[in-house]
């Protein structure tokens, strides 16, 4: 009996039903491996210390990858991948933008055949692939002053990892593609001429312009979450600079302020209160607005140190002493 005569024979609701049930367990297969695949890659940028699942962030991962269906390296079709189309299986969208990944050029092999060498690497594809695997559901971006964060779905809010767990993070990938290869490509420009400190080091730096986020990444009613030290951070209603100046600054007659010494004192207050930390020009901009608008004061450019040279501040205003504890107070 034919497979279609044997359809033919069962009931139509059961036959969908069945079809229904083969349907959803081919997707919890295919959602599982993507789970794991997920968890090895972010088991690089993760801290040691552990984490605990939440439901609400794996609901929003199998939500967001589900409808995601760009194909994955299968080490079974290894013998038609070469660097560069097995790259672009995975970043299709990073190749459109920023081109292939590798420079590839085909030699002889010693045994006659044809052999696809990965020649000069593409340092931009690789410093935007860092972002993350759309499929597995990966974002990382990089803030200035605080360095890469990644979004990890077991807590569902962005975490910050080192430029060293980077560098690890894109080794791997490295390996992993090179493992993939068949006897058609030499790999050993992969694991070898381009996983050298400099160059990871070098694709990592490139990365932090590539992957720049916007200052109110985390601000906001559409804001990022972030997780420090075991604590869910919501999104800000204003700015860390902001928040600084409303509690740090007062009006003071005779008194002064350094822009370099608020400058540090905001990055002892982001520190106490798990805030986000801007870089030196950005906190710069924002304090000189915010201070004319509070106080009516310009930046000046004739404050003298201690140590006698002129510097940028202010006159009039001073720096409280315990500006954190006074935030903790408020809040």
């Amino acid at each position: 009996m034919s497979y279609k005569n044997f359809e033919q024979g069962i009931p139509s609701s059961r036959l969908q039903a069945w079809k229904e049930q083969e349907a959803r367990e081919l997707l919890r297969r295919e959602m599982t491996s993507r789970w794991q695949q997920s968890e090895r890659i972010l088991g690089i940028l993760r801290s040691t210390r552990s984490v605990t699942d939440s439901t609400e962030g794996v609901e929003a991962w199998f939500n967001g990858v589900r409808d995601y269906t760009v194909p994955h390296a299968n080490p079974e079709q290894a013998p038609s991948w070469t660097p560069c189309s097995w790259f672009g299986s995975l970043f299709p969208e990073i190749q459109e933008r920023f081109g292939r990944a590798f420079f590839e050029e085909t030699v002889v092999g010693l045994n006659g055949s044809p052999l696809v060498r990965a020649s000069v690497i593409n340092e931009d594809f690789f410093a935007a692939m860092l972002g993350g695997e759309k499929r597995l559901g990966h974002r990382m971006v990089h803030l200035p002053g605080e360095g890469f964060l990644y979004h990890d779905p077991k807590v569902n809010a962005f975490a910050i990892t080192s430029d060293q767990k980077v560098e690890i993070l894109l080794s791997n990938y490295l390996i992993k593609c090179a493992e993939t290869m068949g006897r058609n490509v030499d790999s050993k420009l992969l694991v070898k001429d381009h996983r050298r400190p400099s160059v990871l080091a070098g694709i990592v730096n490139r990365a932090k312009t590539v992957l720049e986020a916007d200052p109110r990444f985390f601000e906001g009613i559409n804001g990022a979450r972030r997780h420090a030290n075991g604590v869910i951070i919501q999104p800000a209603t204003i700015s860390a600079p902001e928040d600084f100046i409303h509690h740090a600054f007062t009006r003071s007659e005779g008194g002064s302020v350094v822009v370099g010494e608020a400058y540090q004192e905001f990055l002892r207050y982001c520190q106490m209160g798990n805030l986000t930390r801007v870089e030196f020009t950005e906190f710069k901009r924002v304090a000189k607005e915010l201070v004319l608008e509070k106080f009516q004061l310009g930046l000046r450019h004739d404050i003298r140190t201690p140590e006698g040279r002129q510097t940028h501040g202010w006159k009039h205003i001073r720096l409280l002493p315990d500006p954190s504890g006074q935030a903790i107070q408020a809040a």
